[in-house]
Parts: structure tokens; C-alpha cells; sequence
């Protein structure tokens, strides 16, 4: 089935031949543009200058000289601020805090909130509401209302010194918020909510030559207030172009939350070529239960070895199959296991820097330091004497991406001698940086087999996907909102929510399955603290909502020896008094296979006393 990407090169090619060096094509994401630019190549007679592939946030940089700065820089600024009003909190702990206010005031401009005075003060005093909310609309009015009406009812004399706390810190919110990007703009500096709100309330000032000839917007689907508005401006000067993928009938279905944006997006905004439309043919899924991590990685390895034998004398097109990994941590057990005949693999998602040796001192401090260093100048000297003394046995990547973080940490704290760093926080800051780094494997993204995650899939489309970790917890995921801003006052000021980011997850989900030929779906049956064992609702969706026949496969690690009858009784052992395995999930196994519980959690520790 060709590709929705594919055709729509096609179109441009045909129509547009040789002038595309006119053109800049945006995308969600980087991944897309460069499958979009391979497709374009393919379709035309001869060579000729590559147009301009970009994201949404490159073409909002285009437009401003502003420039979005890193995360710790963010956080060291707003915190200078933050001791104004109270200086005796260390920074150690506003680190968490910081990050929620920054996170809040980056959805605040994303999605254009105009009286963001009002929004911050709307929790200051019930009472105070209809005397400095006349302004409002009845909707943000009544969600203030409901809001304060939830809280004082679940607040005691108990908690009063808490209240008072939380008021307070409310309290702060938009001065804060004020300060820090008053602070930001006056350096040209922004993150990236604040350029994109400086970008579109300062549009008459962008200048001329800033703009280019045509935009062509692929791939998008659920738009910040900001986006929006962008593309809407670029519509009006009759410079952008825009294509949906809305093709497969799940997203036109208005009972699925994947559609949730389709019909907005198709109204506002208007396709200058048609895309010849393909018959969709709905994939064999199949789904797998297994009962361990080690047991998903063997399932992807069967599947790929049946796919790709190792001594096929036919070409094969990897790039055709996915592995989509919700759980970064199936990555570093998954790369052992892929067979002789899958030649070529492009791993996008990278191998985690809190996995390797070297971040072992930030991840257990008490362990790697005696004493434990006091200041957070003698911390980051020990750690950089630990890192070098260990440099040559370690991988380079690792080194220099820790090594980095430590210049940056102690740039900062020379920047601002005023803010005591103790040691604890330079932990913390470390962790901070390093959580979401990692190390890029080495790999060409349009020649292998694709290794990705769940976001790195937007816009593509492969004839083969194998989701592993398809767990409710991990796909879609837990609905959580970590934020100062409650979901009342979301939906009053029209911010996202969580149902927003489940219709993204749903669009995702299927589109990308309507274009595919073979699906599997490795689900971990095994319930823990971590995940709860539960199939992702999308599996119940596909049976019951749309009626698709799913071949179902259960496998099971043996945990007895092929020659000992699994009916054997197993004769009770005094020792058992001695174990502690009364967890939430031990329990759980014993009440659905008291045996599985035995061989799980009793036999292997009896060995051991």
C-alpha cells in the first residue's frame, strides 16, 4: 500500500516539479520530513536543490530573534525571583516546583491564555470572584467557581497551615511568571511557549524577508492555540498549504477520540492538490501475552526472524518495519536479541545515559562519596575526578555528555554567586539534565529496520509494526498532569487536558495501524509496582468497537522442568514463615494461580536461605 506520505510526494513532484526549492515543507516531527525528502527524490526526472524540511518550532524560530534556552538556565533565573518572596527556601527544593510553574507557564503562551492575571488570581479567594472576574466568560466564571468549591470542601482545620501554604504559593504564580519573562526578553531569551507568543502578538514587526515563499504544513493533527494561529496568518497572506491524513474510517469515526480534531482541522484549513485516495485493508493483528520482559524481547526476535530469514535471496526493504517501544527500558534487552537476518537497524530513541556505569554516583550518592561532600562545588569536583579516573574504561558519549552537564552546572554557579548550590542539589540538577538524555546510536534513518518510540511515529507508516510493552499503563498511559493549573481552570481558559492528550495517543494509535499489512501486540501480563498487567484499552476497542479479528496467543516462561507434572502438589516448607512477599502483586498472583505464586516468589528465595 503506498503511503500517504509517498503520494503526497507524488502530487508535489508531478505538479510542482523543479520549483520545490521554493517550497518549505513543516512537520511535526524531524523523522517525517526526512521520509518526505527521500519520497520527493524518488519521484523526480532529475536532481535538482532540496526544498527546506522543517519543524513547527524551527518555523516559529524563523520568525523571531529570540532564542529558546536550556531548561537549567530557566530554572536557576526563575529562582532567583522566587527568593524575592522567599528567601529561605533552599534551591534544592523549589527544583520540582520550578519545573511545574515552568511547564505551566510554557502551556500558558503555547495555547495563548490572554488574561493570564485573572487565571493565576482566579485561587487566590472564592470570594473575590465575582468583584475582579466581571470580565470573564460565564464558562471560565463557573470553573472557578467549581474549582474553589471542591477545594474549601476537602480542606479541615487540620490542614490550615497547608492551605495557607498553597494559597501562597498560588500567590506567587503570576508575579513570577511576569518576572521571568520580563527577565528572558530583555537577554532575548525565551522558552519555547514565550517565543511562540512573542512570535504571533508581534507579527506586524516580523520583517519581510523573514517569511518564506510557500509553507506547506504535513502531518498535523491536534494544534496548540499557538500553532494554530500561525497557520491561520500564513493562510491569510496566501502563503501555506496543509494536509491532514484523516484517511482510515477510525479517524472519521466520531465515537473515537482519535477524530476528536479532524473536523476543525479540515474547515480552517484548506488543500491546495488533491491526494489520490488508496483502498484501505485492514491488517492481521495479532496479539501476544507474555508473562516477563525477557518474554517480549524473545516474541520481537521470533517475529523479526520470521520476516527476515537469515538466508532470504530476496531484497528487503527494513525501513518497511517498525518496533514502537512505549518503555524506553525494553531497549537495552531488545538489542540482543535481533536475529542474522534483519541486516540493517536504525534505533531512534538512543541508549539512556542513567543506564550507564558513570551515572551510577548521581544515581546513589551515599554509596560513591565518604564523607558526603557538603558544597556543590566540592560535589562537582569529586564527581569530575570519579568520571576522569574512569574515563578510559567508559564509553566516550557517556563521558562527554556528564562532563558537559558538570561545565554547565558550575557556569551557572558562577553566575549567580547569590544562590547557595548544595550538594544535594547539584545531585538533583544532575538527575534533572540526564533524565531524558541519551546516547544516539549510530544508524542511517532511511536504510534499517525502524527502532522508535511511541511520539517518533507521527506522520510515518510501516507495512509491519510490532508494539511491545501494549500495557494500559504504557499505551495509552497513565493520565496524570503534573501542574499547578487544575483541570477546572483548564477547561475554563482553554488549556489542554488530559482527554486532549488521549485523543493524540488514539489518533497516533490508528493511523498508523490503517496503513500497516501485519500487527503484533506484545502485551506484559505480569503486574508489579511499576506496571499493572492490564491489556491497553485500544486491544477491547479494536474487538468490541470495530469487530476485528485478533489472533490471540498466550505464552508462558516454564517454571517447572519439562518432566515434573504441573499437577504435583507442593509439599509446604516450614521456611516460608522466614520470607517477606506480601506485596500488592504477590498477592495478586496468588489469587489468580496459587502455583504461579509458589515458583514466582517462594521457590527461588527458599534456594537462598
Amino acid at each position: 500500500m503506498s503511503s500517504y506520505l509517498q503520494r503526497l510526494a507524488q502530487v508535489f513532484a508531478h505538479e510542482v516539479g523543479e520549483n520545490l526549492t521554493e517550497y518549505t515543507f513543516v512537520f511535526p516531527n524531524r523523522r517525517a520530513g526526512l521520509f518526505f525528502r527521500r519520497y520527493l527524490g524518488q519521484n523526480l526526472p532529475r536532481p535538482i536543490l532540496s526544498p527546506k524540511v522543517i519543524t513547527i518550532n524551527e518555523c516559529f524560530s524563523s520568525l523571531s530573534h529570540l532564542r529558546v534556552t536550556d531548561q537549567l538556565t530557566l530554572l536557576v533565573r526563575l529562582y532567583a525571583l522566587y527568593k524575592n518572596y522567599r528567601s529561605e527556601e533552599p534551591i534544592e527544593q523549589f527544583l520540582h516546583w520550578g519545573k511545574m510553574m515552568l511547564a505551566d507557564f510554557s502551556e500558558v503562551d503555547n495555547h495563548m491564555v490572554q488574561d493570564v492575571s485573572s487565571l493565576y488570581a482566579a485561587v487566590k479567594d472564592m470570594h473575590d470572584i465575582d468583584l475582579h472576574f466581571q470580565s470573564l466568560m460565564d464558562n471560565q466564571r463557573n470553573a472557578i467557581k467549581k474549582f474553589w468549591g471542591e477545594f474549601y470542601a476537602s480542606a479541615d482545620k487540620k490542614n490550615n497551615k497547608l492551605h495557607e501554604q498553597f494559597v501562597h504559593t498560588w500567590e506567587l504564580l503570576y508575579p513570577l511568571y511576569k518576572g521571568l519573562t520580563e527577565d528572558l526578553l530583555k537577554d532575548q531569551l525565551a522558552y519555547e511557549g514565550l517565543l511562540h507568543r512573542h512570535v504571533l502578538e508581534h507579527w506586524e514587526q516580523i520583517p519581510e524577508d523573514a517569511f518564506e515563499k510557500h509553507y506547506v504544513f504535513i502531518g498535523f493533527n491536534a494544534l496548540t492555540t499557538s500553532e494554530r494561529q500561525l497557520m491561520i496568518q500564513l493562510q491569510e497572506r496566501g502563503c501555506a498549504d496543509f494536509y491532514f491524513d484523516y484517511e482510515a474510517p477510525y479517524l472519521t469515526d466520531p465515537e473515537n477520540r482519535a477524530s476528536l480534531f479532524k473536523d476543525s482541522n479540515i474547515h480552517t484549513f484548506a488543500s491546495r492538490y488533491t491526494v489520490p485516495q488508496v483502498e484501505k485493508v485492514h491488517p492481521s493483528i495479532t496479539h501476544i501475552c507474555v508473562d516477563s520482559t525477557v518474554g517480549e524481547a524473545r516474541e520481537v526476535y521470533h517475529i523479526l526472524n520470521q520476516l527476515y530469514p537469515e538466508k532470504s535471496p530476496v531484497k528487503t526493504d527494513f525501513t518497511r518495519t517498525a518496533v514502537v517501544l512505549p518503555d524506553e527500558q525494553l531497549l537495552i534487552p531488545l538489542l540482543d536479541c535481533f536475529p542474522e537476518g534483519v541486516k540493517k537497524i536504525n534505533v531512534t530513541m538512543g541508549y539512556p545515559l542513567r543506564a550507564s556505569q558513570l551515572y551510577m554516583p548521581i544515581a546513589y550518592p551515599e554509596k560513591y562519596f565518604t564523607p558526603m561532600p557538603t558544597t556543590g562545588e566540592d560535589m562537582l569536583r569529586q564527581l569530575r575526578q570519579n568520571w576522569d579516573l574512569a574515563r578510559n574504561s567508559a564509553n566516550y558519549e557517556t563521558y562527554y555528555l556528564l562532563t558537559k552537564s558538570i561545565d554547565h552546572i558550575e557556569a551557572c554557579i558562577n553566575q549567580y554567586p547569590q544562590i547557595a548550590f548544595s550538594a544535594e542539589a547539584v545531585i538533583q540538577i544532575l538527575r534533572m539534565l540526564t533524565m531524558q538524555s541519551s546516547i544516539p546510536y549510530a544508524g542511517e534513518p532511511l536504510d534499517g529496520l525502524q527502532v522508535m518510540g511511541v511520539l517518533e511515529t507521527r506522520a510515518l507508516d510501516f507495512d509491519n509494526i510490532i508494539i511491545a510493552d501494549f500495557n494500559d499503563d504504557l499505551y495509552p498511559g497513565r493520565s496524570r498532569s503534573n501542574s499547578f493549573i487544575p483541570y477546572a481552570l483548564r477547561v475554563g481558559f482553554n488549556m489542554p487536558t488530559t482527554d486532549r492528550q488521549n485523543a493524540i495517543f488514539a489518533y497516533n494509535f490508528y493511523r498508523m495501524l490503517s496503513y500497516a499489512k501485519h500487527v503484533w501486540l506484545i502485551t506484559n501480563s505480569t503486574a508489579d509496582e511499576q506496571h499493572s498487567g492490564e491489556v491497553s484499552r485500544y486491544l477491547y476497542q479494536l474487538k468490541w468497537q470495530y469487530n476485528c479479528h485478533i489472533n490471540e496467543i498466550v505464552m508462558s516462561n516454564q517454571l517447572v522442568s519439562p518432566n515434573q507434572s504441573v499437577n504435583d502438589e507442593i509439599a509446604k516448607d516450614q521456611r516460608i514463615n522466614e520470607l517477606r512477599v506480601l506485596s500488592a502483586s504477590a498477592l495478586t498472583t496468588y489469587l489468580s494461580c496459587p502455583k504461579k505464586f509458589y515458583y514466582q516468589y517462594i521457590r527461588s528465595r527458599l534456594t537462598r536461605l
